[in-house]
């Protein structure tokens, strides 16, 4: 009889070793995996997905494995020994965190955990605008457990309301200990924060900025009527970052009618671009400096009555008391001022300060007067900020419709690229050949499609997760691989994706 060796640990079937791989989220791992022998370094070549993890509030993550869930619901490594409670912000670069520790647990509380009172309905956490904590912030890099406290940031708003919430952390480089972070708030008054670690900070003023994206050395920023605006980045003597120009690269052609109910004017100090014409001003008013009229006009001034001026001594009494209850009300309004101000910061909605409540009022007071609890399908688009992989600036529109009575799904997506000697955005024929994108409130990456990770097809976090788009054919696809159920659970905007760092095998 003859003899048949034993069966080795490199002898294990290739799915088998698949599914292993699948439960090593981590590169340092998959990389002793890969040591063991050639045929497991041949397994770790091929079942590589290349995919990111997808984070949550709550410092935990989830991962997805070739051609299958991986139902890897970890903590993240580094931040098991803080004492602190700990909230993710989302992604500031490949590899890196924005953390946020506080005793808010509003952020990261699940839809599911959040609960409803029994007898009202509402829910029992919510973001409450009189209640305020404490907040200290920090970059950290779960591969490397590197960690970069921002106490500058902590100085602006490391005291908030509740309803005070950070959209955004973008580093602009991988070295963030000597380098400018854009951080994009909810607050007009703190929309665009330059930080720079132990250097100090500079806040922008508000521009209804909604998306921003470092590329070179400008910060590129987006508003919701898809104006952008290029920000020319600096330092001072301390190295303190600042903005040495601001520029108004494309402004929305339709602006005067799109900020109808909502008159917004351009500040001076903010460099027209080639697209600003005598119908393109950013919703100011037109002037005509050729007006003949004006030229040859003339006022006829009428002389002053004696009698009047006789009897103006009569009335200075009550002109001076009159004067003495303006001053009065000055102060009151100062008082009101300054409580709006303080309501302001505690609020989360970004609201131009220019902006009188009673102007949002009367825009919305007769919107469904008819049925206004009707249920109504509604079409929502997102626009995202994305540099591709050519160092191109990409405006990404997600089109899709949320209906209260049935699924939601995807629209269309649409990638337009910006012209600046025209000052436009361009339409193009999609991604580059070779590449894909991912999409997030909080980090937005175009990357090279393998594994998993298929050409031509735009990821989201939104509660279409399970859904991509697929823009060679322009429909909407079910992906391969399936992601875990908690994400469901959780506000879609709130999650974020992590690019861990490749594995060289």
């Amino acid at each position: 009889m003859a003899y048949t060796p034993a069966a080795g640990w490199g002898d294990l079937p290739l799915d088998l070793l698949g599914g292993v791989i699948a439960r090593l989220p981590f590169p340092a791992d998959r990389a002793r995996f890969a040591a063991v022998c050639r045929a497991w370094r041949s397994a770790v070549r091929q079942h590589g997905s290349h995919l990111p993890w997808i984070v949550f509030p709550s410092c935990t993550f989830c991962t997805a494995g070739h051609g299958a869930a991986c139902f890897s619901f970890l903590q993240i490594p580094g931040l098991a020994d803080r004492e602190e409670d700990v909230t993710c912000l989302g992604a500031a670069h490949d590899c890196w965190l924005a953390l946020d520790c506080t005793d808010d647990i509003v952020r990261r509380t699940t839809l599911e955990d959040s609960g409803c009172d029994p007898d009202t309905g509402e829910p029992l956490v919510y973001p409450r605008r009189n209640v305020k904590h404490k907040h200290t912030y920090l970059l950290h890099n779960p591969f490397s457990n590197l960690t970069v406290p921002l106490p500058e940031l902590d100085a602006i708003v490391g005291h908030v309301a509740e309803t005070f919430h950070i959209r955004k952390v973008l580093m602009r480089s991988p070295a963030p200990q000597d380098d400018v972070i854009a951080v994009m708030t909810t607050n007009c008054n703190y929309n665009i924060i330059l930080c720079r670690p132990g250097k100090g900070t500079f806040v922008l003023p508000y521009y209804r900025i909604i998306d921003v994206v470092f590329l070179g050395d400008m910060l590129y920023g987006i508003t919701s009527g898809e104006e952008l605006l290029a920000f020319h980045l600096g330092e001072d003597e301390d190295g303190r970052p600042s903005v040495t120009r601001i520029e108004l690269v494309i402004t929305n052609p339709l602006s005067r009618y799109y900020y109808h109910e909502f008159p917004w004017f351009w500040p001076e100090d903010v460099d027209k671009g080639a697209g600003e014409d005598e119908h393109n001003n950013g919703g100011g008013e037109l002037s005509d400096s050729n007006n003949e009229e004006d030229e040859d006009s003339s006022y006829d001034v009428e002389e002053p009555n004696q009698e009047e001026n006789d009897n103006s001594g009569a009335d200075e009494g009550y002109l001076q008391e009159e004067d003495r209850n303006e001053d009065e009300e000055s102060d009151d309004d100062d008082e009101l001022a300054d409580q709006a101000l303080e309501d302001i910061f505690n609020g989360d909605d970004v609201v131009s300060n220019n902006l009188a409540p009673e102007v949002y009022e009367e825009a919305f007071e007769a919107f469904d007067e008819d049925v206004p609890y009707e249920p109504k399908d509604e079409m929502v688009i997102r626009r995202y900020l994305v540099k591709s992989r050519s160092d191109e600036l990409l405006l990404v529109r997600h089109r899709y419709l949320s209906s209260p009575c049935s699924d939601s799904y995807t629209h269309n997506v649409e990638v337009l690229k910006v012209d600046p000697n025209k000052g436009k955005w361009a339409a193009s024929n999609g991604l580059d050949k070779g590449e894909a994108l991912f999409l997030s409130q909080s980090y937005n990456k175009c990357t090279l499609a393998r594994g998993d990770v298929q050409e031509g097809f735009v990821y989201y976090t939104t509660h279409l997760v399970d859904d991509a788009y697929d823009m060679t054919c322009c429909t909407t696809r079910n992906i391969t691989f399936g992601w875990v159920w908690q994400c469901r659970l959780q506000d879609h905007w709130l999650l974020t994706w992590l690019f861990p760092p490749e594995v060289v095998v």
